[in-house]
């Protein structure tokens, strides 16, 4: 299969049109997707199909706003485990960097990339076909989400200082301004959002280090599984599970993954990298996470991460970090507990 979009997000499309008193299975058969595929959680499109149903659903309706429309139906579960460990996540900032390092679990056919600039932060969208070629719709409904998502993290509307969206315009330039709360640009250079860089720093309520661990390794799983050529990824999909145990040698890994010690050798190397430099940079990957979660020490981190003793540990976060593993975890705590008074 080439792009691919999670089912769960054409499912929003699908529950838009019923309540418009749409048959949306019959629009889902004419852009050649099958509807059955709505329930499985895990399940996929192809984007071909769904940029056709986009553009019968925007047909069908009438309605130049229908994008935006499908983004209010928006729920966690939409982005798969991503929109909890965005909602998790201790800063909106974090939460974006999430959704730009894990976009490609909700679809591999269109990338985030984050990029600050004069004290705001640009949320860019940027797609595999043509522009000509995706539907104004899809595109309302990803820069709508994100900005629904940053809402609901906060508690509170917040709204960005600016969306560009790289079409002439729009018939719905009115009620995306008053979604989005600000002027809207078209004709742009990038489809995105830009934010207030102060805005994305502070403190969520939603924070939760326990469920963003537990959810970013079933998205570090999901992406290891939806691309079996990312050798890096399946590495360390396998490495979150083992560390606990122990350190795991390169051998015992390449037999995990089925794959001859040369060939894993080989194939990371294709990537620039070493499993060595994979192990540190999960560890290291894991160890900031641990960190922030008060009700771990640090030798349950170190053992969390495969250490024999917290020694070796502390030597590791001071190579990563310049700083000891202590010092870090009381200023992570100490900067959430100020941030919520």
């Amino acid at each position: 299969m080439g792009p691919s979009t999670l089912a769960s997000w054409a499912l929003l499309i699908h529950r838009t049109l019923a309540a418009r008193a749409i048959d949306g299975d019959a629009l889902f058969r004419r852009a050649g997707l099958d509807p059955a595929q709505l329930h499985d959680p895990n399940g996929r499109y192809p984007q071909s199909g769904m940029q056709k149903l986009w553009a019968l659903a925007t047909s069908i309706t009438g309605d130049a706003c229908f994008g935006l429309e499908v983004a209010k139906a928006w729920h966690p579960t939409t982005f798969h485990a991503l929109g909890y460990s965005a909602l998790a996540s201790e800063t909106l900032r974090e939460a974006l960097q999430r959704l730009a390092r894990y976009s490609r679990v909700v679809t591999t056919g269109a990338r985030i990339e984050l990029r600050e600039e004069g004290g705001e932060i640009m949320v860019k969208l940027t797609g595999t076909p043509p522009p000509e070629q995706i539907v104004p719709a899809s595109v309302d409904a990803g820069t709508a989400s994100i900005a629904i998502l940053c809402r609901e993290a906060r508690g509170e509307r917040i709204d960005p200082v600016r969306v560009r969206y790289a079409r002439a315009g729009s018939a719905c330039t009115e009620r995306l301004e008053a979604f989005f709360g600000c002027k809207v640009e078209f004709g742009a250079a990038e489809n995105g959002l830009a934010f207030r860089a102060a805005d994305l720093d502070a403190h969520l309520p939603t924070a939760n280090p326990v469920l963003l661990r537990v959810n970013d390794q079933l998205l570090t799983e999901y992406m290891a599984h939806l691309d079996r050529s990312e050798i890096p990824l399946q590495v360390q999909a396998k490495l979150v599970q083992a560390l606990p145990a122990g350190a795991m040698t390169e051998a015992t890994m390449a037999r995990a993954l089925n794959l001859s010690q040369r060939t894993l050798q080989r194939k990371l190397s294709e990537r620039g990298t070493t499993f060595r430099q994979v192990v540190d940079d999960t560890r290291k990957q894991l160890a900031e996470q641990y960190l922030k979660d008060s009700m771990l020490s640090v030798s349950e981190i170190a053992y969390l991460l495969g250490f024999a003793e917290v020694s070796s540990f502390s030597r590791a976060f001071r190579r990563w970090t310049g700083q000891a593993p202590r010092g870090a975890a009381g200023r992570a705590h100490a900067e959430g507990e100020s941030e919520k008074a």
